[in-house]
């Protein structure tokens, strides 16, 4: 139960566009207690001081801890791999792996793959189609495409990290893409967008952003899509459960099920807006096409 619980608050820790090198002096670390284990034993919570202990061995629960919001943490994930400090902290990491929460955000990126591959689907094949990413993190959705699909694609990412943005070149720089290029600028300033894109993808920052933010990120991502271009996104649903340890680790965030994410996006004219939720409950995956 502690490792299931701690493995939700982990989840809600997404891969942001609001990093700690942010320009705007934003950060994606919502912590307000630098030294958390004198805070427990302050308090008087021994028990989180003992799973602090224990996630702090494994490499995905530091990451988790010390930088909510880290692309590193998303990656992670993504990978699949256990690792950390020593032979416990590497079991930790395999158990947190295999926790339904974190195959619910592993999905995710396999949403975004089937996103692309259905734009890619619907065109004509006469020149590439622009698959925007914002914020872009490490690309692995795109990276992990087949070469005949990546011939097909221009890839453009945005984010406000410039390690960030190295790193996705790097990743992407053996991948057979028609073309690419990254973009440093906010997801919430429209000016950074390219126009025309043909599907958008954009998971992790909704869950750090007020709803009138969140709707200015969905009006930018329709304002730069093409006719009949495809934007998936993502959300993550409350757990009550993991409530205390959300609070306990400070981790600030906002939760929306489907009928919240649902309202939000129905204020912009889509041509069809589909929302299915994971079976676990925790997130949310949105296909909608203008």
């Amino acid at each position: 139960m502690v490792l299931a619980a701690k493995v939700r608050f982990m989840t809600h820790s997404l891969s942001l566009n609001v990093r700690e090198r942010d320009p705007l002096g934003r950060r994606n670390v919502t912590r307000e207690t630098s030294d958390l284990p004198r805070k427990f034993l302050r308090e008087g919570k021994l028990h989180f001081l003992a799973l602090y202990w224990l996630m702090m061995q494994s490499d995905l629960g530091r990451e988790g801890i010390e930088h909510s919001g880290s692309y590193r943490f998303a990656d992670h994930i993504y990978r699949n791999q256990p690792s950390g400090r020593n032979w416990l902290g590497r079991m930790i990491d395999a158990l947190l792996l295999r926790m339904p929460a974190t195959r619910a955000f592993h999905r995710r990126y396999h949403r975004a793959q089937d996103a692309i591959r259905s734009r890619l689907s619907t065109s004509s094949g006469n020149e590439p189609i622009r698959v925007l990413a914002v914020p872009c993190g490490i690309p692995r959705d795109v990276g992990e495409l087949p070469p005949h699909l990546l011939a097909e694609i221009e890839y453009i990412g945005i984010d406000l990290d410039p390690e960030v943005l190295a790193l996705a070149e790097r990743h992407l720089a053996g991948c057979e893409l028609a073309a690419r290029r990254f973009v440093l600028g906010d997801a919430l300033d429209e000016s950074v967008y390219p126009d025309q894109c043909d599907c958008a993808i954009s998971t992790g920052l909704g869950e750090f952003l007020s709803d009138s933010e969140l709707l200015t990120l969905y009006k930018n991502v329709h304002s730069k899509l093409a006719f009949g271009g495809i934007f998936y996104t993502s959300a993550t649903s409350f757990e009550p459960r993991s409530e205390a340890m959300l609070d306990a680790f400070e981790l600030r965030t906002h939760y929306r099920d489907s009928m919240q994410l649902g309202a939000l996006l129905e204020t912009l004219p889509w041509r069809s807006l589909q929302l299915t939720v994971d079976p676990t409950g925790l997130q949310t995956f949105v296909v909608a096409e203008k």
